[in-house]
C-alpha cells in the first residue's frame, strides 16, 4: 500500500472552521467517487511541522492507494466530476501545500486503527545503522502498542524518511533523533 501525503495550510485570512468544513466535504465526496485502486483517505490536524511555513495549523491528508498504478486515477478523480467543486472550494482557501509519497511497511492497515492515531514521529535512518537493525528497533517499540510505520519512496517529499503513527505514547523518539508531533484525526472514512 502507498500513501500520497499532502501537507497544507489555510490562508491566514480564512476561518479555521470554514476551511475544515470544506476540507471534510471534499474527502467525503472523494470516498464516494472511489477511483480505481483508491482505498480511502484520512486527514490529520497538527500545530506545526518543520517543513511547513509557520502560520496557521497544518493539515496532513493521507490518500491511501493499492499501488503506484492507482495514483493517476486518484489524481484525475480528485479534481474532476463530483469532486471538482469540493476540491476547488478548499483549494481557494489554502495558502501553501506540498506532498510526498510513502509506502506502508506493514502487511496491511485497518482504517479503524487510523482513527486512534494521536501522534507521529518523523525520523531518518541514523548513519551507520542498517535498515534491518532499524526495523528491529522500531518493531520492539511497536509490540506494546498499535503503531503504523511508513517509509518515504524515491526521496519524494520534504519530510523525513520514516513516519511512525502512534496510538499511545511515543517511545521511539527517546532513542532516535526525531520530530515528534501531536496529531488529531479529523477525517477517517466511516467515522
Amino acid at each position: 500500500m502507498l500513501a500520497y501525503v499532502f501537507w497544507h495550510q489555510r490562508a491566514m485570512n480564512g476561518a479555521r472552521e470554514d476551511y475544515q468544513e470544506k476540507l471534510l466535504a471534499f474527502h467525503e465526496i472523494l470516498q464516494e467517487r472511489q477511483s480505481q485502486g483508491f482505498i480511502g483517505s484520512i486527514v490529520l490536524e497538527m500545530a506545526q511541522v518543520p517543513w511547513m511555513p509557520e502560520g496557521s495549523e497544518v493539515y496532513e491528508d493521507w490518500y491511501l492507494v493499492e499501488n503506484s498504478s492507482a495514483l493517476d486515477p486518484l489524481d484525475e478523480a480528485a479534481v474532476t466530476g463530483i469532486c471538482r467543486e469540493p476540491h476547488n472550494a478548499v483549494a481557494r482557501l489554502a495558502e501553501y501545500g506540498t506532498g510526498g509519497l510513502y509506502r506502508l511497511k506493514d502487511d496491511a492497515i485497518d482504517l479503524t486503527q487510523v482513527a486512534k492515531i494521536r501522534s507521529a514521529t518523523w525520523f531518518n535512518k541514523p548513519a551507520g545503522v542498517s535498515y534491518a537493525h532499524l526495523y528491529e528497533q522500531v518493531h520492539q517499540h511497536r509490540e506494546v502498542q498499535e503503531d503504523v510505520l511508513w517509509q518515504r519512496q524515491m526521496t519524494m517529499g520534504p519530510a523525513l524518511e520514516f513516519c511512525l503513527h502512534h496510538t499511545q505514547e511515543d517511545l521511539l523518539s527517546k532513542q532516535i533523533q526525531a520530530v515528534h508531533v501531536e496529531v488529531h484525526p479529523i477525517f477517517v472514512p466511516g467515522r
